[in-house]
């Protein structure tokens, strides 16, 4: 039996990710099973996923503790070591990084692939939805499953234009993914983030979970409050003497929604560069 852990954040896709490579895995004609982990259950908090695939009927039903294949939706998540933890000895790990994988910093007894798959879901989405921007490159370097399967199992979840969409993500990654090397870096550096916790409130600062922050042009705000009044997360405060937005960086998720709902525009996301 083959067991895989997916780690990403609300909003990336990684739950569906795991039913679409267990749907692709039924395809095929073997057993499969995926299993959603929520915490906070809110749009940008981390979140895990697992999925089983064996040739015999699964009866386990307890999470993953010890996967032989960890696939990292998150470029920011990416760069923590526990996304490797528990990995079996030899295991895979499978980053969305735009770095190689000889430069990848965390450590251990596992090989490493990297594919840039945020800038493949911008350039294919529109969106910074990297689920079947990653499934691509877990087709090639595992040989699992067939790229031909995923995007089968793709068109059962998104049909029309939408499917054709991620499918084309989906082989972008194919033929983008760098890897598998050994992990070069021999040791485990030391973990300083639990990936596993989230929420304001929780934690102090989630500032690390932004791919995008909002960046505000004063000059083109009208002071409606329309960006104060949708924040979810109170990070963005008033300044009652200008009459403008200011943004209280430690609470902001990076969710974008005080862009999308401005009126006039004067709120642009920002890739943050990893």
């Amino acid at each position: 039996m083959i067991e895989i852990r997916l780690h990403g954040r609300g909003g990336q896709g990684a739950v569906t990710a795991s039913r679409i490579i267990a749907t692709a895995a039924y395809e095929e004609g073997k057993y499969s099973q995926a299993i959603p982990m929520y915490g906070t259950e809110r749009r940008g908090a981390p979140l895990t996923a697992f999925v089983r695939i064996d040739d015999v009927r699964v009866r386990e039903r307890e999470l993953v503790h010890n996967p032989e294949i960890s696939i990292v939706l998150d470029p920011l998540i990416a760069k923590q070591q526990a996304v490797v933890n528990q990995l079996k000895p030899g295991g895979l790990v499978i980053l969305n990084t735009a770095y190689p994988p000889e430069a990848v910093k965390i450590g251990g007894d596992f090989n490493v692939a990297t594919v840039d798959a945020t800038t493949i879901a911008l350039e294919t989405l529109g969106r910074p939805i990297t689920n079947t921007a990653i499934l691509g490159a877990f087709a090639k370097v595992t040989g699992l499953l067939k790229v031909e399967s995923i995007e089968k199992a793709i068109k059962k979840f998104f049909p029309g234009r939408l499917g054709d969409m991620n499918i084309a993500a989906v082989k972008r990654s194919y033929d983008e993914v760098k890897g598998p090397i050994q992990a070069v870096v021999k040791e485990a550096p030391e973990q300083k983030v639990d990936i596993h916790v989230g929420g304001y409130g929780v934690l102090k600062d989630v500032s690390s979970w932004r791919v995008f922050t909002p960046e505000i042009d004063v000059d083109k705000c009208i002071g409606c409050k329309t960006c104060w009044i949708f924040c979810p997360e109170t990070a963005i405060q008033w300044d009652e003497e200008k009459n403008k937005p200011w943004i209280r960086f430690e609470a902001c998720k990076g969710c974008g929604l005080c862009a999308n709902e401005c009126p006039v525009n004067a709120i642009k996301m920002v890739r943050v560069e990893v």
